[in-house]
């Protein structure tokens, strides 16, 4: 039976049908709010994450996109950062990735928001999830500036063998922190990712810098170990290139003071094969007699064929 309200009295069935009826009007006003307009759905979700309600934006930013929504950029970005708040990464790494699918040029925007999650992890103490923001970052945006973290940036992307962006971001903490503690195994590792990038002549020279300026630095002995193997390399490389002259000079100072015995051991023997190339045997045999005399046991090939060599300069030599 239906009711109506007459004079001051309820007509049967009236009541329940108004509530349903003020039911539907209170639920389509709270839908039409969600979804009213590019504005309203934005502005709603910036509120919700200004004031720390990071589910209840993305509540209002999942709701829009069921519905059909536009997925709009700006919606992805505060996605991303909410899923962020909440520590749940996999869905922020997936808005921020389908924002840049979207458009690249939100690029920088997403890099400063994943620095800003980078460096705050560092900070407190959290290094390896920093670590992976930091990466994350980068991969937005190569130049970035992270201050002191830089050199932290600088060792992950030498560990991914990324040497271009390795350098820039060591060399700028060179340039900013020289003077602290860290400054020498970053030095280290600029020569390495120099290295890294063949381009030996700069790790030779850098590696150089850092015995100069770091004489009494834990890492010397490495450094040491590093810069004679580079330059016995060079020295081949160039041999082998077709410039004797320029091998010999680089060699010289191995073959007299090399702190490795070895690689001593190798550049006297190279030395006496370009002297011995060029006739001037008399070198060569200095050169060869080196060998000899370092007695290297873990190394008798070179020692036996230094020998050898010997042998044969001294019988070829006139009057013999």
């Amino acid at each position: 039976m239906s009711r109506l309200r007459l004079n001051g009295r309820w007509l049967p069935g009236t009541v329940p049908r108004l509530r349903g009826i003020v039911c539907v009007a209170v639920a389509a006003l709270l839908l039409g709010n969600l979804s009213c307009g590019r504005g309203s759905v934005l502005d709603r979700a910036r509120k919700e994450y200004d004031a720390g309600r990071y589910r209840e934006a993305i509540f209002i930013i999942r709701h829009h996109f069921r519905r059909g929504g536009e997925r709009m950029p700006g919606l992805l970005l505060i996605a991303g950062k909410s899923y962020l708040r909440l520590g749940i990464e996999a869905e922020a790494e997936d808005s921020f990735a389908e924002l840049y699918s979207t458009d690249t040029t939100w690029a920088p925007e997403i890099a400063q928001v994943l620095k800003k999650e980078a460096l705050s992890s560092i900070e407190s103490g959290l290094e390896t999830r920093g670590k992976r923001f930091l990466l994350q970052a980068i991969n937005y945006d190569s130049m970035l500036d992270f201050g002191a973290s830089n050199r932290i940036a600088g060792e992950l992307l030498l560990e991914n063998k990324n040497y271009d962006n390795a350098i820039r971001y060591l060399e700028r903490y060179i340039a900013e922190y020289p003077d602290t503690t860290g400054a020498a195994q970053v030095m280290l590792n600029l020569g390495e990712a120099y290295e890294g990038k063949g381009e030996t002549e700069t790790a030779i020279s850098l590696y150089h810098n850092f015995e100069q300026k770091y004489p009494k630095s834990r890492l010397r002995p490495t450094v040491q170990w590093k810069l004679e193997n580079l330059i016995l390399k060079a020295g081949q490389d160039l041999r082998a290139g077709g410039d004797p002259e320029k091998a010999g000079s680089m060699l010289l100072g191995l073959a007299r003071s090399a702190g490795n015995p070895l690689i001593r051991e190798r550049a006297n023997f190279i030395l006496a094969e370009i002297c011995e190339e060029r006739g001037e045997y008399a070198k060569a045999v200095a050169f060869y007699t080196e060998v000899v005399n370092l007695n290297l046991g873990s190394s008798g090939r070179l020692v036996e064929k230094s020998k050898e060599r010997i042998v044969r300069i001294e019988r070829t030599k006139p009057g013999h």
